[in-house]
Formats: C-alpha cells, sequence, structure tokens
C-alpha cells in the first residue's frame, strides 16, 4: 500500500478537512499565540500551495497533499514557474527572453519545510500515518545563497562615506545600517523599536525583540554622531529614530479592531518597512560597492570587525 492509499484510508474513516481548511486553523492559532513570523510564513506556503492546486478555493485533498509523488511535482512547479500571479510572473521574467523564473531555493526550502511541518502536526495527531522518508526527495536545505560579510575595505568604504552626498533617501538607510553594524551586530527589527528612553548615557539598554533578553551596547562615537544627526524630531513619539513612525498608519487605523488584528497589521507594516530598507541597501551598494550584495543581515556578520 503507497502512501496515497494508507492516507485515503485515513481520510475516509475521520472525514479530513483539506489541506487548505486545515493550514488556516493552523494559521488562526499562530495569530492568538501571536507568532507573526509564523504566520507570515503559513500564510505564503498556503497560497503558493493553492495556487499549484488550481487557484483560490480548490480543494486539496490531504490525502494526495502528503504523498512523495505530489510534493516532488510540487516542488518542480515552484522550479519552474512557481506562481500564477501575473503581476509576479512580470516582476521575476527573464528580461532577455521573457521566460518567468521559478522560485528561488531558500523560497522552495521554506514552503516545503512548512508542510513537513503541517505533516507533522498531522501524523503527531494521528490524522495520518507517519512516514519518516516522506520529505526525503525534496528540497527542505536552508543555504546562504550569497556571501554576507564585508571585508574590512569595503567596511571601511561605508565608514567613511560622506552622508551627505548621497541622495536623501539613501542617507537614512545606511545610517541605519551603520548604526547595526557599530551596535555589535543589532538587528533591524530592534534598531526599528528602539525607545528614546533606552539611551542610558554611553549605553542603549534594550530588550530583544526576538527573545525578550535585555541587552547592553556602547555607543560608540561614531554611532553618537550618527544618533544625532538621524535620530527622531517627533516629540510625542516613543522611538528613538523615525523609522516606524508615519509608516506605521496602520496602527491608528486599526484602534478600532481587535487587537489580535492590530498586531497583525503592525508585523506586516514592519516586513513592508524592511522590504523598502533592503531596497536602499540594494541602491546603496549599487552606488558604493559594485558587485557587493548588502542587506539587513550584512551587519550581525560583520559586528565583530572592529
Amino acid at each position: 500500500m503507497d502512501d496515497k492509499e494508507k492516507n485515503a484510508e485515513v481520510a475516509k474513516a475521520i472525514k479530513l478537512p483539506d489541506l487548505a481548511s486545515y493550514m488556516q486553523v493552523v494559521i488562526k492559532q499562530l495569530e492568538i499565540d501571536k507568532k507573526w513570523s509564523a504566520v507570515h510564513t503559513y500564510t505564503y506556503t498556503l497560497k503558493s500551495v493553492t495556487e499549484f492546486y488550481g487557484g483560490k478555493g480548490t480543494p486539496v485533498p490531504i490525502d494526495e497533499a502528503f504523498t512523495s509523488g505530489r510534493l516532488k511535482e510540487y516542488e518542480e512547479w515552484m522550479r519552474l514557474e512557481g506562481t500564477r500571479n501575473r503581476k509576479t510572473d512580470k516582476k521575476r521574467s527573464d528580461r532577455k527572453h521573457g521566460v518567468p523564473k521559478g522560485l528561488s531555493l531558500n523560497t522552495i526550502s521554506t514552503y516545503m519545510r512548512t508542510l513537513k511541518a503541517v505533516y507533522n502536526r498531522l501524523a503527531d495527531k494521528k490524522i495520518l500515518p507517519y512516514n519518516p522518508k516522506l520529505f526525503d526527495n525534496v528540497y527542505t536545505k536552508v543555504e546562504s545563497q550569497t556571501k554576507r560579510a564585508l571585508d574590512t575595505k569595503q567596511m571601511n568604504t561605508l565608514l567613511h562615506t560622506d552622508i551627505e552626498k548621497l541622495p536623501k533617501e539613501m542617507q537614512c538607510a545606511l545610517a541605519y545600517f551603520l548604526l547595526m553594524f557599530l551596535f555589535r551586530g543589532m538587528p533591524f527589527i530592534d534598531l526599528a523599536h528602539l525607545r528614546k528612553q533606552d539611551v542610558k548615557g554611553k549605553y542603549i539598554v534594550y530588550s530583544r525583540h526576538k527573545t525578550g533578553r535585555q541587552i547592553t551596547v556602547r555607543i560608540p562615537k561614531e554611532a553618537m554622531k550618527l544618533i544625532e544627526k538621524f535620530k527622531n524630531m517627533n516629540y510625542d513619539s516613543i522611538y528613538l529614530f523615525p523609522i516606524l513612525d508615519k509608516k506605521n498608519a496602520a496602527k491608528e487605523q486599526s484602534q478600532k479592531n481587535g487587537k489580535i488584528k492590530k498586531d497583525k497589521e503592525l508585523y506586516m507594516n514592519y516586513l513592508r518597512v524592511l522590504r523598502n530598507f533592503n531596497l536602499k541597501l540594494e541602491k546603496i551598494a549599487t552606488l558604493l560597492l559594485p558587485d557587493v550584495k548588502l542587506s539587513s543581515y550584512t551587519p550581525k556578520h560583520n559586528a565583530f570587525a572592529i
């Protein structure tokens, strides 16, 4: 008896919901638990899976989805096509040949690992029989596609750039990038959420957004100059930098909504800010460090270079 026959037998016995319905239940629970990063990943995985099966509203039978053959077909679809969204296809098209490209290996891995987590939930609840080798033939590796760390010369180029000579839209982005580096690899989400009250003389004392752990960082003189120049001038704001101000309109618009919905909107707004930050870093790299990739992860990998 193969995977599909086993799954179909179980499905018939307990009347399984389809995969889309089950994932929506999981997403709702993740929202209640405020696991916004997981909500984001599960939501986009669900969107991709439903597109593969025919689009929104198309049933995705669990007994069919979790078979080695169907998982391989889904992986191959992501590699070759990846989406039926014409706008996305156009953005990802090969400009020379006009052929839509598939999803990146990291995205494929993310979606497959998410499906594996869903499968493990189902197996733990005895809804599906557990097959430890089910995902062996699909791509689930986690690899860095690019060199994230800069060498000393490249880092010095950024540190000694006259920020005021850059286009205005790039000035803040480079300042935030350098501050993350000078603050020993501070994640962008922590920089964005730094409060004015976190500055304690020559130190910044803050709580990691991810873990809640309290961190103390000494403020180097180079960082102090950047803080003075790019600090938040909005007296009513609690934030040290205007990264989330104004753009955080979701906070004001959602006051009448439930707390879970409001928190989700705030997280999605942060993701938009992060994407915008990374786009500006790409432009900075093109201008100052051709053929070098800059991202919000780079300061973490260069944190101990000085």
